[in-house]
């Protein structure tokens, strides 16, 4: 957990339940931490949790097997594409509704004026280590229900042909280009003409 909670920052329950998702996810598949990307997991809320599963199982967006897919829920599927087996985890109601109690705090944390988070974000992060205490005492099934996980199939990842943007000589993607006024332009160059 301390590495984890290097990797991510600082101790938060969602992260402390990601990381604990992880590993429920790599038993239940009988499997070890992913190196390649045989392993893809498909979060359905980016929040805290994805670090601790990304720590966990070695899942990662830039090796594109760490999916988001907004359902605005409290779970991840694991799909071993090496066995064929796959899992849904989720959070338990009861547990989301305590973790979302420090999250809630924190957003009103951070609302405060620089001068005055200090104080407020140490008693914030007390609150969230026992929050992780309590967590870390309890069991796998009083955390978290298993289900079978949804069919997924990755979006088929953009080609690598490029060109240069017209407009700021960058090299862009040419799935992110657009034709603006004859010319071949990035979307961020349209996004600042529009600004």
């Amino acid at each position: 957990m301390e590495d984890a909670v290097r990797f991510h920052g600082h101790l938060c329950p969602m992260s402390a339940l990601g990381v604990r998702m992880g590993r429920l996810a790599l038993k239940t598949l009988a499997r070890g931490r992913e190196k390649g990307v045989k392993l893809i997991a498909v979060v359905e809320f980016n929040n805290c949790i994805s670090d601790g599963i990304q720590y966990v199982c070695g899942t990662t967006y830039g090796k594109n097997n760490l999916f988001y897919k907004e359902h605005g829920k409290f779970a991840a599927s694991f799909y071993d594409l090496a066995t064929g087996k796959s899992v849904r985890i989720r959070i338990k109601n009861e547990v989301v509704e305590e973790a979302l109690v420090y999250g809630k705090a924190a957003q009103e944390v951070r609302k405060l004026p620089p001068a005055d988070r200090e104080e407020e974000a140490k008693n914030l992060l007390n609150q969230g280590r026992k929050i992780v205490e309590k967590f870390e005492k309890m069991q796998d099934d009083e955390l978290f229900s298993i289900t079978e996980a949804p069919p997924f199939k990755p979006e088929e990842e953009p080609s690598l042909e490029h060109v240069y943007c017209e407009e700021c000589g960058e090299i862009v993607l040419e799935d992110f280009v657009k034709v603006d006024n004859g010319e071949k332009v990035c979307i961020g160059c349209l996004e600042r003409e529009k600004s």
